[in-house]
C-alpha cells in the first residue's frame, strides 16, 4: 500500500477536490448530478464554513479525497453535522476514508468536544451505508430526511 498523508485543505486544493467530488457521483449513481463547476461552489462553501475541519487525503503525494463536517451545538453537546466524505473511486479500498475519518473525528473531539456525528447517506445502494455501519454508525429509523421545492411550498401555505 502506498503512503497516505492527511492534512488540512488549502485553497489551491479546491479545484482538484471538486473534480474528484463530481467523478465520485458519476461513478456511484445515486441521483445527484454534480459537475466540477457545481462542486467547486460546495468546496468554497466548506472552506469558508469550517476550514479547521476540512481534511484532504494525499495518496503517494496525489490528492485523492477529503472529509469535512460542521459543528452544531446540541442538547447533549456539540455534534458534527452535514459531513462530506469522498474518495476518488480509483483510490477506494486503500484505507483512505478510514484515515480521513480518524483525523476529522479526533480533531473535532479535541478542538470542539464533539460527542456525535449526525449525517445522511444513501439507502438505495449498499455502499456507503454498509461501510458506515461497519465502523459503528446506526441507522435512525425514527428520522426521515425531507426536502421540498420552496415555490411549491409557498403556493400551499
Amino acid at each position: 500500500m502506498g503512503l497516505i498523508n492527511i492534512r488540512l485543505v488549502k485553497r489551491s486544493d479546491l479545484s482538484r477536490l471538486a473534480t474528484i467530488y463530481a467523478k465520485t457521483y458519476r461513478v456511484f449513481v445515486v441521483g445527484e448530478r454534480w459537475t466540477p463547476k457545481s462542486a467547486i461552489k460546495l468546496m468554497f462553501y466548506w472552506m469558508k464554513r469550517q476550514p479547521d475541519l476540512f481534511f484532504v487525503a494525499e495518496y503517494e503525494s496525489k490528492i485523492v479525497g477529503a472529509f469535512v463536517a460542521g459543528i452544531k451545538p446540541w442538547w447533549d453537546g456539540n455534534h458534527l453535522v452535514d459531513g462530506e466524505l469522498f474518495v476518488d473511486p480509483d483510490f477506494q479500498k486503500k484505507g483512505i476514508g478510514k484515515k480521513l475519518s480518524k483525523q476529522l473525528y479526533m480533531t473535532a473531539i479535541k478542538k470542539y468536544d464533539v460527542v456525535r456525528f449526525d449525517t445522511y447517506t444513501f439507502k438505495m445502494t449498499k455502499f456507503p451505508l454498509e461501510w458506515y455501519k461497519s465502523i459503528g454508525f446506526t441507522e435512525i429509523k425514527e428520522w426521515a430526511m425531507i426536502s421540498a421545492d420552496l415555490k411549491t411550498v409557498l403556493k400551499k401555505l
